[in-house]
């Protein structure tokens, strides 16, 4: 989607009357291309998060391993007030992190005030849905939100209850039944509403299902997602084939409804390729991520303050994180196309193993000893 295109989705035409954050945006988008040492930009995206406490315990997520990333809870207001300030040409807000915002009791308090001091950025949040009864669904219409995804991961009830562990099939469908409904009843343009299908191996033959009921509940978009192996050691166990043979029984079933996908894996195994050289944006600002105490962690889906923290929003400055030894040093180790972690040598941009070793017996288990013992990122 180019972003004149974007503007129109998100109706942020607000943004033209501040030209400062398009200046940043432009030096951003020249820098992000060039990857200095030195950013003289800001980040255009960032995540923050509201809560790490969750629902429910997804088979893919460290909860399922009986491990907590750090002590669970929720961001005070001030406290986010506070890191928001200290992006003032951002233009992507998502408040999410390693939990369910749903659970967070300000997420509406927090949602408005976005939307009052930041009237150009688009403000989105990814959530189980399950929490969303009536009443927060009418709020959902007029609280400032642009994007709403909910994730789902599963066609049939058996298969939910595996991947979604603590959840109901039958309830998160009713719910999104009645957010489809009331968007309708009450004209809202927004929030826009998706429905995400993570690839997992539970939910192997589901995802041209989920696209057919996708398209039954009108939702406004889908989104299809990979994974890799996470650094808590969650492993793939499909192989080449079955993968790749869904992912184009999909991508048909997508065309023949005019279901509109954002986001669509690459129907090819190449990015498995071992001689395919690290390659990331992270740390160029493609994703900030902002945990509920203030810490900065990696951009994806790692939580391990104990293993890779670039500083602390609510004790330091961003400039002096955005630019401090540990990013400067891990910028210089990415164009090198060196992997300047554990968990980036093993993501799904740079994966050697992603279909092999299938018949490991270790569960994909890593303690968080062995994280903490064989971290290379840079404190």
């Amino acid at each position: 989607m180019t972003s004149l295109s974007k503007l129109v989705e998100n109706d942020a035409y607000e943004i033209l009357l501040h030209p400062k954050v398009l200046r940043n945006y432009l030096l951003f988008i020249k820098e992000f291309k060039e990857r200095p040492l030195v950013m003289k930009s800001h980040p255009i995206g960032v995540e923050i998060e509201m809560t790490n406490r969750c629902n429910l315990a997804c088979i893919q997520c460290l909860r399922s391993q009986g491990l907590k990333p750090y002590k669970l809870g929720d961001i005070d207001p001030d406290n986010y007030k506070r890191i928001l300030d200290q992006f003032p040409y951002v233009i992507n807000i998502s408040l999410n992190g390693f939990g369910e915002p749903m659970m967070y009791k300000h997420f509406f308090e927090i949602v408005a005030y976005t939307r009052k001091v930041r009237p150009w950025s688009k403000i989105g949040i990814y959530t189980n849905g399950i929490l969303i009864d009536e009443e927060k669904a009418y709020h959902m219409m007029d609280c400032g939100l642009t994007e709403l995804d909910i994730s789902i991961d599963a066609a049939y009830p058996d298969t939910y209850k595996r991947v979604r562990r603590g959840g109901r099939l039958e309830v998160l469908h009713e719910n999104i039944h009645r957010l489809v409904r009331i968007k309708k009843e009450t004209h809202s343009k927004f929030p826009l509403i998706g429905v995400n299908f993570v690839m997992v191996n539970d939910n192997e033959g589901e995802l041209v299902p989920f696209v057919e009921q996708a398209a039954e509940f009108g939702v406004d978009f889908i989104n299809c997602i990979t994974w890799a192996a996470y650094d808590w050691g969650f492993r793939n166990r499909r192989s080449r084939e079955s993968y790749l043979r869904e992912l184009e029984a999909a991508q048909k079933r997508i065309n023949e409804l005019g279901v509109r996908c954002k986001s669509f894996p690459e129907i090819s195994d190449r990015w498995t390729d071992p001689r395919k050289p690290f390659s990331c944006n992270f740390y160029w600002g493609e994703e900030f991520r902002v945990t509920f105490n203030g810490d900065i962690t990696l951009g994806c889906c790692t939580p391990f303050k104990e293993t890779f923290n670039y500083g602390n929003l609510l004790s330091q400055d961003f400039s002096e994180i955005w630019n401090g030894e540990a990013y400067q040093t891990n910028r210089r180790l990415a164009k090198e196309h060196i992997a300047p972690n554990p968990v980036c040598a093993s993501c799904d941009r740079f994966c050697k193993s992603f279909f092999d070793d299938q018949n490991h017996n270790d569960n994909g288990f890593v303690s968080m000893e062995t994280l903490a013992s064989s971290a290379k990122a840079v404190k």
